[in-house]
């Protein structure tokens, strides 16, 4: 997991950092596609977002199918969240980019659909909660870009993934399967029977990578199938199952995990696995294994108590001991009667042997009981020594005497040694009646007493520290043995012998007291506010006084400050080159001392550990240095160099500031004043002058860029300002460039703008200047469709695409939230809003006013909420009080045959009821078919053929379409082609199946001009007007054209196939037209041939789906 972690840090890393600098998202999707094939579960993958979480919220259903239609509601919305990241990420970042609004109905339909989708923009900066969004705060000047890089790539990340999921593409939909039950697969079963083998399951394909790694290898021998009895599918007793031992140190088990797929650990390797926060709320189970019943740090005596804090099972002595420290005093522990060990039957359990002198010990004892020397690690079996390895981070073993130690202690519990110390050395083994002194000069070597160096040759004085060798100590003199012949009674009582101290012992513990007194007395000025250096130096001059370290400083170090400042200022100098009163003949006169402060005297005396003279040289010395320093900076007046550091305490960096701020109290007064700054003048004739301001002001990167702006704004005749010419320096230093940047044409006005006042979309690269940008857009809002809001230079991009519509629209919009006015940009909102509620089944178009909203009621009768007048839902006539109680089809045929004013209108009134109707968008027409059949609705943009409405398109899906404009495929009972039809034949064809229509006027009407009501094309623009075509005798008062419109419409609506009454000629158009076989047989006749193609494309080739059948 540590290589997998690793990995994904460097993708994300290099992944963030293009992004961050570029802000382009197709220059990371290989890393996002390699981030996204990493095999890590979401809450180890995204650190930034909630990932798990948004998945887990979002990815509801009862099954599969639903869950992946939820989850791919959430991978639109981070579609929309990683534009609104990359927006921010980009160098061309707009100037809008500060808000977001919750009002827009894109953001609403997707990111606000979503839960967490709020968070992640808080993510981005947007913290700042407005009426009507949100925003980033207002001392933010920049977004962080890397953080919000960080969050864009995990946005990206997740979308990807969720689109591999969708697919059934992504190499680990195990992780997915787990957080969402409805996506998971069913798991095999372990089947087992009493005669049969064990069917095996395959448990490690429900386990993360690391924890597959981890699982110990299992076994089974499994028996022929045809063997009898019970050995089918038995265990081989030889073989060790993962109960066995711990899963990772191989030790003896005491918990089992079920969470981590049946896993067993002991109790130290189980501590430290569980505090990971994945694996943190796991519930683990006592194996069958009993705990072990010694101790887990000396592994000998038996356990008496059990620590749950700190996992510890103890002996009473280890318990008293470990549980001293200062961080587990508070642990409660229970007390355990521990079960009777089993008997080894190796004596290397109970026993050890020393390796210096090979004396055998007992178990419990840790030092030698001949040479006193610490029982070694290497002595001890391995079958004794394995368990007493605790494979943990927060406890040491000592080198020393085998303790296991706290991870917090620095010092061995037991033995005192330091964590770090090494064994100890092995040294031989002397007698005890021979003394430290006789043995280091049997070699002609000595250990000085004062540094402890062993020098090797017996010279006086010690190699390292200078100091006189001690004089050796007198040998005592040897006792000789008692005679055995003599009988002298034995006292009752042995005497005790008082044994010489070892005077390296006595050095040692000397060297121990005054070490731990300095240390007390440095923690005594720490509280003081004494540092420890003053403590040590005063310790060394207030040795014969009666105050304390922290006193002295307190009480005398002021007056011997003040002393030494007085010597250094009563020392005579030579004067320097450059002091002020110097005089320039060859005998000039001995200047006065030095003032010193405090700071320099204390800091003098420190560094002289003490010594007075030694400090006055010091701070003279040190102060003729600074004094140098300054000089070289500019600063020549000595005395007011002097002055300067003996105010500032003799920091060089205080001195300076002292200096310069005479310097600067004009340009302070400037910057503080009320009256505004002087423009620049580009033709000011000091042009340092001019390169300094415009670094001041503009913040140019370099001198060099200061220069290139002043040469490019002092070329004759230029038209762009200081402000354009900054802008362009700051992005490039290559003057053509900038030149090109400067002088963009707008390809509408053809004028010459810099880069600065040029807008473009994110769908094309094409730039327009500011003022055309905001008239095209302020005409199309106001006179035009939703869909014409495209590039005026190049019409794109093509949103007829829902996906591309929403993402195009909430960029867009934006961008015209700062260009348009408020009335405009309320009405493009507007439209936007009506775009959107136009596909919902619910929406209705008003038949008086042709306003759209939302009806959920179930009623015929609709009022519209802006006029006010009332409206059949379903037929969308205007209502009427004959129409309550009545089906739209009962009322029409109530209004044939009882309204004098339909009547008088005739088949123009019936031809305006039945006229065109959107299939988009659902909204009527009061319009005739005839004439021109490619129709574009005024709402929705839609275009299609108003007798079949199907599409007219120029990308063709039909299969061997060879056409390339602008078409439709149109039925063959379509208005497109039985409009060639004669009135007659249209007439026969109604008759053959019993249909009556009309041929006579309506009463009164008068031969003349049709009335019927179409869209004409006039100078690009549609409109709305009357037929105005001759009425012919016996066409029921109507043009031809529309009288044979009013036949079709009875054909389509009693769907009669116009087939029946297709000649030969026309039976093979039709059948070449919809792909018919026209296969002929060599017997058959033209009239067999001509039935069975007919017959064939009547069964084949069914009438128009989508052609109006209203009679």
């Amino acid at each position: 997991m540590a290589t997998l972690s690793a990995q994904l840090d460097e993708m994300r890393s290099r992944a963030e950092a293009h992004l961050s600098s570029t802000g382009s998202a197709q220059e990371v999707k290989a890393d996002v596609l390699a981030i996204a094939n990493i095999p890590l579960p979401l809450s180890a993958k995204y650190c930034h977002i909630a990932g798990e979480a948004l998945v887990t919220s979002n990815g509801t259903g009862d099954n599969r199918s639903e869950s992946l239609v939820s989850l791919q509601r959430l991978s639109t919305a981070l579609n929309i969240l990683e534009k609104y990241g990359c927006n921010l990420t980009s160098p061309c970042r707009p100037k809008y980019w500060r808000s977001v609004k919750h009002n827009n109905p894109v953001f609403k339909a997707t990111v606000d659909a979503i839960a967490g989708g709020r968070a992640v923009l808080c993510l981005y900066g947007y913290t700042n909660q407005q009426p009507d969004g949100l925003s980033f705060p207002d001392d933010v000047i920049e977004p962080d870009t890397g953080k919000v890089a960080a969050v864009t790539l995990e946005v990206m990340t997740l979308r990807m993934e969720l689109d591999l999921l969708i697919k059934d593409v992504h190499p680990h939909p195990e992780f997915f399967e787990r957080i969402i039950p409805s996506l998971g697969l069913e798991e095999k079963v372990c089947l087992s029977d009493e005669s049969g083998p064990i069917l095996d399951t395959d448990v490690s394909s429900s386990l993360r990578v690391w924890e597959r790694e981890a699982q110990p290898l299992v076994q089974f021998d499994h028996a022929d199938a045809s063997s009898p009895g019970p050995a089918a599918g038995s265990m081989s007793p030889s073989v060790h199952t993962r109960k066995e031992a711990c899963c990772l140190c191989g030790g003896s088990p005491s918990l089992l995990c079920a969470s981590c797929g049946s896993m067993t650990f002991c109790e130290s390797c189980d501590l430290v696995f569980h505090r990971h926060p994945s694996r943190a709320t796991h519930r683990r189970e006592l194996t069958h294994i009993p705990m072990p019943d010694n101790c887990t740090i000396c592994g000998i005596f038996p356990v008496s108590a059990h620590c749950p804090s700190c996992v510890q099972r103890l002996c009473s002595e280890c318990d008293r001991l470990y549980h001293t420290h200062p961080g587990r005093t508070g642990h409660i522990r229970n007390t355990v009667t521990s079960v009777k060990p089993l008997r080894m039957t190796s004596s290397s359990l109970t026993l050890w042997q020393c390796i210096y002198c090979t004396t055998v010990n007992e178990a419990r004892t840790v030092f030698c009981m001949s040479c006193e020397r610490t029982r070694s690690s290497g002595t001890l079996s391995a079958a004794l020594e394995e368990p007493l390895q605790l494979s943990t981070f927060t406890e040491w073993q000592c080198k020393s005497c085998t303790v296991v130690n706290a991870g917090s202690s620095v010092l061995c519990e037991v033995c005192e040694r330091p964590r770090l110390a090494t064994r100890p050395p092995v040294s031989p083994v002397y007698s005890g009646h021979a003394t430290l002194e006789s043995l280091k000069e049997a070699d002609g070597q000595w250990v000085c007493q004062f540094c402890t160096f062993v020098n090797l040759n017996p010279a006086p004085l010690c190699e390292m520290c200078d100091l006189p060798r001690p004089e050796p100590a007198p040998t005592p003199r040897k006792l000789l043995p008692q005679s055995p012949i003599k009988d002298v009674p034995l006292s009752p009582i042995k005497p005790k012998v008082t044994l010489a101290e070892d005077p390296d012992v006595k050095r040692q513990k000397l060297m121990r007291e005054q070490g731990l007194k300095l240390v007390q007395l440095i923690r005594e000025g720490e509280r003081n506010g004494v540092s420890p250096e003053e403590v040590y130096t005063s310790l060394r001059v207030s040795a014969g006084s009666s105050f304390a370290p922290c006193d002295w400083v307190r009480l005398e170090l002021p007056h011997l400050l003040d002393e030494i400042c007085a010597m250094a200022a009563s020392v005579q100098q030579q004067p320097t080159v450059g002091r002020s009163g110097s005089h320039g003949d060859g005998n000039p006169e001995m200047s006065q001392g030095v003032q010193l402060s405090r700071a320099e005297a204390k800091q003098a005396w420190l560094a002289a550990g003490g010594d007075t003279e030694k400090a006055v040289k010091l701070a003279l010395q040190d102060r003729r240095g600074k004094v140098k320093e300054l000089h070289s900076l500019g600063f020549s007046d000595v005395a007011k160099c002097e002055e300067v550091l003996r105010l500032s305490g003799g920091e060089v960096r205080g001195a300076l500031a002292l200096l310069q701020r005479p310097l600067l109290e004009s340009f302070h007064q400037r910057m503080w004043s009320d009256q505004p700054l002087p423009s620049i003048d580009i033709r000011d004739p000091d042009k340092q002058k001019v390169c300094r301001r415009l670094l001041a002001v503009y913040d140019l990167p370099s001198w060099g860029r200061c220069e290139l702006a002043l040469s490019l704004l002092q070329d004759p005749d230029v038209p762009y300002t200081l402000e354009d010419v900054v802008q362009a320096v700051k992005e490039s230093h290559d003057r053509d460039f900038i030149r090109r940047v400067l002088a963009k044409e707008c390809p509408i006005c053809l004028s010459v703008f810099p880069h600065s006042k040029m807008q473009s979309l994110t769908s094309c690269q094409c730039s327009v200047c500011c003022d055309c940008f905001q008239q095209h857009f302020t005409i199309v809002v106001r006179d035009k469709h939703i869909r014409d809001m495209v590039c005026p230079v190049c019409w794109e991009p093509d949103i007829n695409d829902p996906e591309h519509l929403n993402s195009y629209f909430s960029t867009l919009d934006i961008q015209l939230r700062e260009c348009l006015e408020p009335e405009v940009y309320d009405l493009f909102h507007k439209k936007l809003t009506e775009q959107a509620l136009i596909k919902d089944p619910k929406f209705l178009w008003c038949s008086h006013c042709s306003y759209g909203f939302i009806y959920d009621g179930d009623q015929l009768k609709v009022t519209c909420f802006q006029c006010r007048n009332s409206f059949c839902a379903q037929c969308k006539k205007p209502w009427e009080d004959q129409h309550a109680g009545l089906s739209c089809e009962q009322f029409q045929t109530w209004k044939r045959e009882n309204d004098p004013e339909y009547q008088r209108q005739g088949l123009a009134g019936y031809l305006r009821d039945n006229g065109i109707t959107c299939p988009n968008c659902r909204f009527q027409y009061a319009l005739s078919k005839g004439g021109c059949m490619h129709f574009s609705c005024s709402q929705c943009r839609y275009q299609f053929c108003s007798g079949c409405n199907n599409p007219f398109h120029t990308t063709c899906s039909v299969p061997h379409c060879s056409v390339t404009g602008l078409h439709a495929h149109h039925p063959r009972d379509c208005l497109f082609y039985l409009r060639d039809w004669e009135p007659a034949r249209l007439q026969a064809l109604l008759l053959r199946k019993g249909v009556a229509f009309n041929t006579d006027p309506p009463h009164g009407m008068q031969p003349g001009l049709c009335g019927v009501m179409e869209q004409k094309d006039e100078g690009g623009r549609q409109t709305d007007a009357a037929c105005g075509g001759q009425t012919q005798p016996g066409h029921a008062g109507l043009c031809e054209k529309h009288y044979r419109e009013y036949l079709v419409s009875l054909i389509n609506g009693h769907s009669i196939d116009p087939a029946l009454l297709f000649d030969a000629n026309e039976v093979l158009v039709a059948c070449r037209r919809y792909q018919v076989d026209i296969w002929r047989g060599e017997m058959e006749d033209d009239r067999a041939y001509l039935s069975r193609l007919l017959e064939k494309l009547m069964e084949e080739v069914p009438l128009g789906d989508k052609v109006p059948r209203k009679i």
